[in-house]
């Protein structure tokens, strides 16, 4: 007879408080690197409206998952100034810059070579993700 071991999330053995699991999903997200706002300034980037934060030219930052600040410093087309976010099917403009649905890039209206953001960044592994395998 074989026993079978249920795929369990992350999620659920967050959501559950199963100390048996629970150090394990907590390490698994970095809880205390998510907790932790990121202020980030940006200067002498390559003018472009798209900036990756996680790719080489920006630090290889983590994604964001609730960007709190957002200002254009050093612009080419775009205006400068403080942006509000909307999700990557919205529209920027001057007043309102796109956050991808994976929380790696930030689009601007125009090109921008400079900005500030601070932002709560994502857990390091997708919380849907499972936290044993099934057997």
């Amino acid at each position: 007879m074989s026993t079978t071991t249920k795929a369990e999330t992350i999620a659920l053995a967050l959501d559950q408080g199963n100390v048996n699991k629970i150090g394990d999903a907590l390490a698994l997200v970095k809880l205390g690197t998510m907790v932790t706002p990121l202020k980030l300034t940006f200067t002498g980037l390559t003018a472009a409206a798209a900036h990756d934060l996680t790719n080489v030219a920006h630090g290889s930052n983590l994604p964001a998952l609730v960007i709190s600040t957002l200002r254009a410093t050093t612009v080419g087309t775009a205006a400068a100034g403080a942006r509000f976010i909307t999700d990557a099917g919205g529209t920027a403009s001057a007043t309102v810059a796109l956050l991808s649905d994976d929380g790696k890039t930030i689009t601007f209206e125009g090109t921008v070579t400079g900005f500030i953001v601070e932002y709560m960044p994502r857990a390091t592994n997708d919380v849907t993700g499972f936290l044993n395998k099934a057997s």
